[in-house]
């Protein structure tokens, strides 16, 4: 397509973040938060794992027991054993799975926030396309990806191989253990393995997060015949905007050019702003600004006051409050009668001088 030729040097604009982030399309790291949500279970898991015990212990001197749930093996109360271990399991196993659930949402929202992107389970055709299937297994994503589980399998295997050969004395003796301590040790055994691979782990999601981020920076990047034209969407065609912002002079210039022949006085900066005053006292309640202009516009204000014989009295701070304070065809405020009245007296004698 035309909006895709050239070369995509251009940092993408706020509009194509937001349109991608709509689309479900973030930087993110899968193996981040995998290790997070591991992290997150071993810690658990190790808090939680001898009240765990004490409890199911409970459950099975209560089914074994057979004085509060009769007899197991009577198939008429069986159903009464079921429901007690389903119901005792639920109690045990529901709050973990809450837990589990919490930190793997926080695991995503920490990198994406708030995300809702209905657009993301759409369906599309471009994904049925088997050569963008292979541009993702053999672009420069996919031989990363691939790099990285390699990576972690191989560190995987070399870390568990190391803490079996750290721990081979306790291995050998195991058996010789009761069940409690064989349980102990073991545990201790899996908690130094399951840190050690955590490590292992969160560190490459760092670094999967890194790539992640930079390869999304890459792939919203734009054409510069794309920012064009998303510029003309948004604000519209500069060409099209230069052609109003003349209209829109001429008219302010034929505007001038029609009022500034009847003001009184034109109060000025001098150079940056010019205001056209006119004052009738038997058509107006106080004198009225009938034209105002800054920089080309003021210029032009000053021109044709000089053609027609019209005061031009330079009164920088007057000139620039009355600019900003007073729009066309408004009457001067109270605040300005003094300061507007003097220069108007000053006019109007300085008229009967030349006169008589």
């Amino acid at each position: 397509m035309a909006e895709d030729l050239g070369e995509r040097s251009e940092e993408a604009t706020p509009k194509r973040r937001q349109e991608a982030r709509e689309e479900g399309n973030v930087a993110r790291s899968q193996d981040l938060a995998g290790g997070l949500l591991l992290l997150a279970a071993t810690v658990i898991l190790w808090a939680a794992v001898w009240p765990m015990l004490g409890r199911f212990k409970t459950v099975l001197e209560a089914v074994l027991g057979g004085d509060a749930l009769g007899n197991p093996v009577d198939p008429a109360q069986a159903m009464t054993v079921v429901e007690y271990v389903a119901s005792a399991g639920a109690r045990i196993a529901l709050p973990l799975l809450l837990i589990t659930a919490a930190v793997a949402f926080l695991t995503h929202f920490s990198q994406v926030g708030w995300l809702f992107a209905p657009k993301a389970v759409m369906p599309k055709l471009s994904k049925l396309n088997p050569m963008n299937g292979l541009k993702r297994i053999f672009g420069i994503s996919g031989l990363v990806k691939v790099s990285l589980d390699t990576l972690k399998v191989a560190l995987v295997i070399a870390v568990a191989v190391a803490t079996m050969m750290q721990y081979s004395d306790q291995i050998v003796v195991l058996p010789y253990l009761s069940v409690m301590q064989c349980l102990a040790e073991s545990a201790k055994m899996m908690l130094n393995l399951a840190l050690r691979l955590i490590a292992i782990l969160l560190i490459l999601g760092v670094f999967d997060l890194l790539f992640q981020r930079w390869k999304h920076k890459q792939d919203l990047k734009m054409t510069k015949h794309q920012v064009k034209d998303e510029l003309k969407q948004t604000e519209g065609d500069p060409e099209t905007k230069r052609r109003r912002m003349r209209m829109q002079q001429q008219i302010a210039m034929q505007r001038v050019a029609s009022a500034v022949p009847k003001a009184d006085v034109v109060v000025t900066n001098p150079e940056h702003v010019s205001v056209a005053i006119q004052y009738n006292a038997q058509r107006m309640n106080a004198p009225t600004v009938i034209a105002k202009g800054a920089d080309y516009l003021a210029l032009r204000i000053r021109q044709i006051a000089l053609l027609q014989g019209i005061p031009v009295v330079q009164r920088p701070p007057l000139a620039r409050a009355l600019y900003r304070q007073v729009d066309v065809g408004q009457e001067v405020p109270p605040d300005f009668y003094k300061a507007v009245a003097e220069i108007l007296a000053f006019v109007y004698q300085l008229s009967n001088r030349m006169a008589g």
